[in-house]
């Protein structure tokens, strides 16, 4: 069948068998394999265990902070000196 354009359809046309090319034999030779599956094993990636120490430090240092809010140790004179310090440099450079 062979379309021509858009226009209306006219009568219907047998449909024709397309040779398709011959494959050629497989070679006598040839064998098929089966794939395989590897693993390879390493030690841990040292970024990895670089993060987890990171982590591992922030979660120290979160209870560290909480428990100095719990005691009333966490608020110093001299904390809040840096804090009113950078806010002033903060507001200032605006």
């Amino acid at each position: 069948m062979e379309v021509n354009g858009i226009g209306p359809i006219s009568g219907s046309q047998p449909v024709r068998k397309v040779a398709q090319p011959a494959t050629p034999p497989p070679a006598a030779e040839a064998r098929p394999t089966s794939p395989t599956d590897e693993l390879e094993l390493t030690s841990v990636n040292p970024a990895a265990s670089e993060v987890d120490l990171k982590a591992e430090f922030q979660s120290q240092r979160i209870a560290q902070i909480q428990q100095q809010i719990a005691d009333g140790t966490y608020e110093t004179p001299e904390k809040l000196d840096i804090a009113v310090d950078r806010m002033l440099e903060s507001l200032l450079a605006e």
